[in-house]
């Protein structure tokens, strides 16, 4: 792993986690200084994608046996970044771990959402899945555009269905458990949302095993960094 991998990586272990967004975005901002020819970039380009392969190999937690991965929890910061990061891109040590147990907290909470409308019986239509799948290539325009797309995601066709599926069961199950049995508070509905939604995350933990590996592997991905310097 090198350059930008290595700097997402070493970032994560020492709970400085390296957005990928912000990340590009600063590189970019200084190709100016420190231009990178094509052979690099796609050294680096190679470099990165093995990385994201290797971390959906990294269970970082557990929920009734189902495991979450370093990419999970990678992907699920970079999404709410954007929510804490400033525009000057000035990160703290502190801020990083707000970002790291919210996103860690989202995923559990999604997992053990999904596995309850399995329990219950629900299930999205398989036509649904490839309604979803024949739009996303009409909107990209091109069989050659749909598969770049997919590899800049770094999803198969079969994992993307998978998790469209995902989304779809954790709405559905949402919408009957959370939304339905919100009882506004005064104009106060969005709030009364939220605390049903905690309501029922802690109704849903109690009744599930979890188990939060993160801290053994960002130690052990310290360990392995810090014996790779002195090789």
């Amino acid at each position: 792993m090198k350059r930008l991998h290595i700097r997402w990586i070493i970032s994560l272990m020492s709970a400085t986690i390296m957005f990928a967004g912000f990340s590009c975005a600063h590189r970019d901002a200084g190709k100016k200084e420190m231009p990178i020819t094509p052979a690099e970039h796609e050294n680096i380009m190679t470099e990165y994608k093995k990385g994201v392969e290797d971390s959906k190999k990294i269970v970082v937690a557990r929920v009734n046996g189902a495991g979450i991965t370093l990419n999970d929890l990678i992907d699920r910061m970079n999404r709410i970044a954007s929510e804490y990061i400033p525009q000057s891109h000035e990160r703290t040590p502190e801020l990083d771990q707000k970002v790291k147990q919210e996103a860690l907290d989202i995923l559990l909470f999604r997992e053990l959402a999904v596995q309850e409308a399995v329990r219950l019986g629900m299930t999205v239509p398989p036509e649904t899945v490839e309604r979803f799948i024949q739009n996303l290539k009409d909107r990209i325009g091109s069989e050659d555009g749909y598969h770049e797309y997919l590899q800049k995601i770094n999803y198969t066709e079969e994992s993307l269905k998978k998790e469209f599926e995902r989304n779809q069961l954790f709405d559905m199950i949402a919408e009957k458990e959370i939304y339905r049995k919100a009882m506004p508070e005064g104009n106060e509905e969005e709030l009364s949302v939220e605390s049903r939604k905690e309501e029922w995350y802690a109704e849903l933990k109690n009744n599930a095993e979890i188990e939060i590996l993160l801290e053994e592997v960002e130690k052990k991905m310290k360990e392995d960094a810090e014996k790779r310097k002195k090789d």
